[in-house]
């Protein structure tokens, strides 16, 4: 029995040695700012309540013109600490860190025993993985700003250290304001005013003490405390943070009393906040979209991203073209352009030379509200035939699997069991040139090459030369496993998640941009209130050569001939501008798409709908969509000095049809492929 009682008196003195000294030196190097501040972090844009602005450049004089003001009354996340009860802010200060009001950013006491815990529990095995705990709202608001929750000690040693440094740069009144608006605290809420809506159905200025009290229980265990799916468990919380509120004085016995016997009623109803407001373009919408995410990119939230978008005075420089936008805009409001009123469609416009998105269009129709869904952004689908020119032609032209002389065997052939069938349902039997495959979209040749190039080859030149998100080389869905690395996925577009129309029309960019990829980028820059630039659009690791020059004058050659000889005809301006693109159609006629471009554009139209459904049509609806949009651009835009490299050496037929068989074959998957949908073609 000594011997036990020894061995856990030694474990407990080795703890205390260890824990202290780890806990005091976390302190004293904080204190001394040697393991990092808050410098990096735009502090004066996440505590000031300016509204920020969308501007733009006028096209035609350079003066910087206003397009809109984002009013921090339109942020249906953020609230102004003097606008919060002041009861719910000290149910989070009672339970969560009560002696928040006094100390510099860390608690020495909490610290101090979170630290003996942690290395006990590492000595003794127990508990699993150890947690450092004893964060103060300081060091929690910085985790929620970095979203860094590594539990590391290098990691809650810097912490303490950049809570330290905030407390020295901010109030505590603005320090718990920026707690409370971004604390997460279940289903999706981030912030105590979106919590207050969802789940009593009122403004956070209208809660009760006992509502208060609720919502604060929440933020330990979110899962746990989730009043819509454990209302006693969120119960028996809220009476723990009433408790403590009484023994902290912040309230009378008499108010906890009231608060416990008061009926927790929980709503999801969220309309009791909407306000009229502004309806925002798809174009805005996107602007602000990607602003706030390219601030999460550099480590805020969500919810402090959105704050510095509306409320945190910055000026946002769009990138469109005012005039552009307006004639996709008046197109797409008028349904009579479209020959189905149940159907859908997008169109996004990209200068070719550096990636600006000078226009879009996100649905038919007018707008019904702001951030609505955009189709041209965040809507994902099979790209069908117009993968063809990037997945296959262009990377197998470029790495030399193929040449200008190239001639391919359209006939039935299998690959590892699937075989691949033409559109029309028929082969030819009879070699054919890289352009007439093109031309008439077969779906046997670009196989063929791909079999010869390898899968992984394309696959990489999309991820990584392209831009392209949304592919996946292996991802359990519904228990079945899904790949992209597919004869099915890449030759012909039947892509596991598809893809988003912007990353389409940006890849297009390739063929008049010489062979450069620019990703594409809808603001130039982001300066904050004092002037100062925070974030810009286009960087120089947003821009590379995806193909050589010489590869894209011939692809240029080849899809010119798809538009005057192929399955585009129709799509050429009206001007004689050079024009070239490509269509596609996908499995049971579920998607189209034309994406065309000119020396000065690249536009891509896709239509559909947003269940998907066969399209009851023959022709292509997207073609006279993006010829009647880009007539009008090409025919208001003030005209630059512009040329396209085209291969004219490289001979393209006219499009005759070959000889026919009427052998076909439906062949649906790959069998390496794992379950994605095959494209039809066209």
């Amino acid at each position: 029995m000594g011997k036990y009682v020894g061995k856990f008196i030694l474990i407990f003195l080795i703890t205390i040695i260890i824990g202290g000294a780890v806990a005091g030196g976390a302190v004293l190097t904080a204190v001394m700012g040697m393991w990092g501040n808050t410098d990096g972090i735009d502090l004066d844009s996440l505590t000031m309540d300016s509204n920020s602005n969308i501007v733009y450049l006028d096209p035609n004089t350079g003066e910087e013109k206003n397009l809109l003001t984002l009013s921090s009354d339109e942020n249906r996340i953020w609230v102004d600490l003097d606008a919060t009860p002041k009861n719910l802010q000290n149910a989070f200060i009672a339970i969560e860190d009560e002696r928040f009001p006094i100390h510099n950013g860390v608690d020495i006491k909490r610290t101090l025993k979170a630290t003996l815990t942690y290395f006990l529990d590492k000595l003794t095995g127990k508990g699993g993985q150890a947690s450092l705990g004893g964060s103060t709202i300081t060091q929690q608001l910085i985790k929620n700003i970095t979203g860094d929750d590594e539990q590391t000690i290098s990691r809650k040693i810097s912490e303490i250290s950049k809570a330290i440094d905030l407390e020295k740069k901010l109030s505590k009144d603005q320090i718990l304001e920026l707690y409370l608006n971004c604390i997460f605290l279940s289903q999706n809420c981030h912030g105590v005013q979106t919590a207050a809506n969802l789940y009593f159905d009122k403004d956070v200025s209208q809660l009760n003490l006992a509502e208060c009290a609720s919502i604060a229980s929440i933020t330990q265990n979110p899962a746990l405390y989730d009043p819509f799916i454990n209302p006693d468990k969120n119960k028996e919380k809220q009476e723990l943070v009433l408790a403590k509120m009484l023994s902290l004085g912040y309230i009378t016995q008499e108010e906890y009393d009231e608060a416990v016997n008061y009926p927790l009623t929980f709503s999801k109803d969220t309309a009791a906040t909407k306000k009229e407001e502004i309806i925002t373009s798809y174009y805005v919408d996107q602007v602000v979209r990607d602003a706030i995410s390219r601030l999460q990119e550099k480590g805020y939230s969500e919810s402090l991203a959105t704050k510095m978008v509306y409320s945190g005075g910055l000026k946002i420089y769009c990138a469109y073209d005012p005039e552009i936008q307006s004639i996709v805009e008046e197109y797409y409001y008028n349904t009579n352009n479209f020959p189905d009123s149940s159907a859908q469609s997008s169109i996004v416009i990209i200068d070719p030379s550096d990636g600006r998105v000078v226009a879009m269009a996100g649905g038919i129709g007018e707008k019904e509200a702001s951030f609505t869904l955009n189709r041209a952004a965040q809507s994902p689908r099979q790209p069908g035939s117009t993968i063809k020119p990037l997945a296959v032609y262009a990377p197998a032209l470029d790495n030399g699997t193929i040449n200008t002389s190239t001639r391919v065997m359209d006939k039935r052939k299998s690959y590892d069991g699937w075989v691949p069938r033409n559109y029309s349902y028929t082969y030819s039997n009879s070699e054919v040139g890289l352009d007439y495959a093109l031309q008439q979209s077969l779906n046997t040749v670009p196989v063929e090459i791909m079999s010869d190039m390898g899968i992984q080859t394309s696959f990489d030149f999309m991820t990584q030369k392209l831009g392209f998100t949304t592919l996946v080389e292996a991802e359990e869905i519904n228990g079945e496993i899904y790949t992209d690395l597919g004869y099915a996925q890449l030759a012909l577009g039947g892509l596991t998640h598809g893809a988003t129309n912007i990353e389409m029309t940006a890849a297009y960019c390739i063929f008049p941009n010489q062979g450069v990829y620019n990703k594409p980028y809808t603001f130039t820059e982001i300066k904050n209130e004092s002037g100062e630039t925070i974030l810009t659009g286009r960087d120089s690791d947003t821009t590379w050569e995806a193909i050589k020059p010489e590869t894209a004058a011939i692809m240029n050659r080849y899809l010119n001939s798809v538009v005057t000889s192929g399955t585009g005809r129709g799509a050429a301006l009206s001007d004689g501008t050079f024009t070239a693109g490509k269509t596609g159609t996908t499995s049971e006629n579920f998607d189209r798409w034309f994406i065309g471009y000119s020396p000065y554009y690249v536009a891509s139209v896709w239509y559909g709908y947003d269940t998907p459904a066969s399209i009851e049509m023959s022709s292509n609806p997207c073609i006279p969509v993006w010829k009647n949009v880009m007539d009008k651009v090409h025919s208001t835009i003030k005209k630059k000095n512009r040329s396209i490299d085209i291969d004219y050496s490289v001979s393209v037929s006219s499009g005759v049809s070959k000889s026919k068989n009427t052998e076909n074959n439906s062949g649906r998957r790959n069998s390496g492929s794992n379950n994605s949908r095959e494209s039809d073609g066209e």
